[in-house]
């Protein structure tokens, strides 16, 4: 069992946080919407709905999934005044919050805030919104803010960009499937893929949860009962999860795999403090407030779980070897997609894992993306992909620790400029792999993330 395996499971999916501090003043809910709760949305179409004008930070009041689900408080955030809609997805673990640094810099240069209008959510069970009913996929979260969006008056029904961060690049496909016409561009930053990922347990996970499963070293959970699946995967992230969510435990977490590159974490001095060989973002407040995010996470572990089955690809994800009870375990592709990415644009952004020298993404495997840009070919999509070498400062975290350089590299892709000459220079002067639509030979329709 290789260290790098024994941590990501240990991390699953974790995402990055938020860049709190710099996102400057916003507006009061009461302030930011017109008076009253927008009413509630149960359609993809706009009916009766108390106009949000001039939304800068409030929440929104939707319909659950079903008509005997509670309502739930959706939480949103809004900055810019530009013709582009562009609407932020969070990863897990996170609320709309860790895109506070992104919405500061769409804010603070004149042109990102003439050219755009940005939106981001906090997830049901995140940040500011509430959960009143547990999500059952990640279509639901997908749903809510479909209708959060058909409730803010004059939201763009077509042409809207769509960037999902970590689990929020599958949320964000979700949301394609859910009403494809409204977008015409996504993005993937350090995303789960097409594919999603794998729930699976080390040797120091291993051991009976509370329903009796037994799992071993090298398990994966299944998918053919959900309930025990969460079940598994509860107690598969115990050791910082629950009770186990303290402070020091998220910080040791985000330092080792989320900002193990911008912090220049040193593995070889057994992941102590003293590791942290680069100790500036790590004592700025700006990082500090980055951890509280994860404490109002209630959607957990149910968010990991349903990305876990995640798999909107034609092609299924089995496991090589069966479970050490024999089972075999196989993700069945749905192949949800189909076609509806037909005329549209996307890019797929993230740093390159180097698990020799704990660099780049410790997260998301590379393959992840090499393979995301094969089915999004095939469900008709043009999609670039740009692959940031490591020992750059870019990693998992990327979006929260260079929230500049990411809004350049959206900007550049948006603006249809992005070539291998242009993402080095959004991103500060990073060097690349850049891979256009047109090759083949990097991307991949073998999954092998594992």
């Amino acid at each position: 069992m290789t260290i790098a395996r024994r941590l990501l499971t240990m991390l699953g999916l974790a995402g990055a946080t938020l860049l709190a501090g710099c996102g400057g003043g916003s507006s009061s809910p009461e302030a930011a919407l017109t008076s009253g709760a927008s009413t509630a949305v149960t359609t993809t179409t706009t009916t009766t709905l108390s106009p949000v004008a001039t939304l800068g930070e409030g929440a929104v009041i939707i319909n659950g999934t079903s008509p005997s689900d509670p309502k739930e408080s959706i939480y949103v955030r809004k900055v810019g005044h530009g013709p582009h809609t562009i609407v932020l997805v969070p990863g897990n673990n996170t609320s709309g919050a860790t895109f506070e640094g992104m919405l500061a810099a769409f804010r603070a240069v004149d042109a990102f805030n003439d050219a755009y209008t940005v939106y981001t959510f906090d997830y049901r069970g995140s940040g500011k919104s509430s959960y009143n009913r547990k999500i059952t996929s990640l279509r639901d979260f997908a749903l809510d803010f479909e209708k959060v969006m058909n409730s803010i008056a004059d939201f763009p029904t077509s042409g809207v960009t769509l960037v999902g961060y970590s689990l929020g690049f599958g949320v964000a496909l979700e949301m394609v499937i859910a009403n494809p016409n409204r977008y015409a561009n996504l993005v993937g930053l350090a995303g789960i893929g097409t594919r999603g990922v794998r729930v699976s347990f080390n040797a120091g996970q291993a051991g009976t949860d509370p329903l009796g499963q037994v799992w071993a070293d090298g398990d994966w959970v299944p998918v053919t009962d959900d309930a025990k699946g969460i079940v598994a995967t509860e107690f598969q992230q115990r050791s910082w999860q629950g009770d186990q969510r303290t402070f020091t435990n998220v910080q040791n977490i985000w330092d080792m795999l989320v900002y193990n590159d911008i912090l220049k974490y040193d593995i070889t001095q057994a992941f102590t403090p003293a590791a942290i060989t680069d100790p500036a973002f790590r004592s700025s407040p700006n990082y500090t407030n980055s951890l509280y995010d994860g404490f109002n996470i209630q959607y957990m572990p149910e968010s990991l779980y349903y990305a876990h089955k995640f798999n909107v690809s034609g092609s299924n994800v089995v496991k090589p070897v069966a479970n050490g009870d024999g089972t075999p375990v196989t993700i069945p592709g749905d192949g949800r997609l189909g076609t509806l990415l037909s005329g549209k644009k996307a890019m797929l952004a993230k740093a390159s894992t180097d698990f020799a020298t704990w660099r780049g993404d410790q997260v998301i495997y590379d393959n992840y993306t090499a393979t995301s840009k094969y089915d999004l070919k095939q469900a008709g999509a043009t999609v670039d992909a740009v692959m940031i070498n490591p020992n750059q400062g870019f990693d998992h975290g990327f979006p929260v620790g260079k929230p500049l350089e990411t809004v350049r590299l959206i900007d550049a892709f948006i603006k249809g400029t992005l070539t291998a000459a242009s993402a080095p220079t959004a991103l500060g002067g990073a060097t690349v792999n850049f891979y256009p639509n047109a090759e083949t030979a990097w991307e991949t329709s073998v999954f092998t993330g594992l």
